[in-house]
């Protein structure tokens, strides 16, 4: 695995919304232009709010943490929320990309491209670099919160990057061919058929290059679904190597759980090897429990499996939240001999 170098600008806190639209649709027809228009009217209302809400959240996301090394990190957005937020913003990037390519033939189609046209193809390009910048950053804080636990996906993650960094310097060459385009049409000088088809061309090979990008972050996407499943099955899966052998020690084992949990969340990340314990002590945990915890603490059993499938889906927040509740339902911490 590449190591990665993490801004101290980096994400302390990554948030993202939950969105569903709904736009109900009416039963009667007593005017049939009446309707569509206002089915119209509810879409693009639905549109508007979808996209507020999508900004808002990547807005959450680049919140800054401390310069100093924090003691904990608050971390709310899961390794499937991020992996999402990844393919979106790869997303905005082809299509900013796709119209950057689309208005420029657009324009150039009398032969020529004038300075209004010039201007709002480089509004596109700008909205491309913005979007492949935010994906550069969206995957440094995956490296960063789950680079040490992902491990199944990251070989492909590594070679998005790669073709990242590629479309963003074919965008930056784009960038710089359209300052040098509006400078001569600011001087009255008329652009060649040359210069015109240079564009194009550049504009197109970025618009496949993104489009293959897209196509690699969806199938990322979709294998990291896959291996948050088979990495909540395999830990979930592991046989306890120690049974407590009375109520007290059974008690004590599922707070030797919780206090691995914490610990190895403290700084909003976790790795492989951590997994790998919290799996066993929780497997110990919760089979002590079943042995010698009476029905009142047996039932907390299956709470240790919920908070170890937390874990390994890198759903840390909610981990960690069920784990204040197991906590808060074992009572007193029992007192080692």
């Amino acid at each position: 695995m590449n190591k990665h170098s993490i801004p101290a600008l980096t994400f302390g806190m990554l948030t993202v919304a939950a969105m569903a639209c709904g736009t109900a649709i009416p039963t009667g027809t007593p005017n049939v232009q009446t309707t569509i228009d206002a089915a119209v009217a509810a879409t693009n209302t639905a549109q508007a709010s979808l996209q507020a809400t999508v900004q808002a959240a990547v807005q959450a996301t680049v919140t800054a943490i401390p310069p100093a090394t924090p003691t904990a990190v608050d971390v709310t957005m899961s390794e499937e929320e991020l992996a999402a937020l990844i393919d979106h913003s790869v997303a905005e990037a082809t299509a900013a990309t796709g119209q950057c390519s689309t208005a420029t033939t657009e324009a150039a189609a009398d032969g020529t491209i004038t300075t209004e046209e010039a201007a709002a193809v480089e509004e596109y390009v700008a909205d491309a670099e913005a979007a492949i910048a935010y994906t550069d950053e969206l995957i440094d804080a995956y490296y960063s919160l789950y680079g040490e636990l992902a491990t199944e996906t990251l070989a492909t993650l590594e070679a998005i990057e790669e073709d990242l960094a590629a479309l963003a310097e074919t965008t930056a060459t784009i960038a710089a061919m359209l300052a040098e385009i509006n400078t001569s049409l600011e001087q009255g000088l008329t652009l060649t058929a040359e210069t015109i088809a240079q564009l194009e061309a550049a504009l197109q090979d970025a618009a496949a290059q993104a489009a293959a990008l897209q196509a690699q972050t969806q199938a990322w996407q979709q294998d990291v679904l896959a291996a948050l499943e088979n990495r909540a099955a395999a830990a979930l899966a592991v046989q306890p190597s120690e049974i407590a052998s009375d109520r007290v020690s059974a008690v004590q084992s599922a707070f030797d759980y919780l206090d691995a949990v914490r610990q190895s969340t403290a700084n909003g990340s976790l790795t492989a090897a951590e997994l790998a314990n919290i799996a066993q002590l929780g497997a110990n945990a919760s089979a002590s429990l079943n042995a010698h915890g009476g029905p009142q603490l047996q039932s907390l059993a299956s709470s240790i499996d919920t908070i170890t499938g937390h874990l390994a889906r890198g759903q840390i927040s909610q981990a960690l939240s069920a784990s204040g509740r197991l906590e808060a339902a074992l009572g007193a911490r029992p007192r080692r001999p």
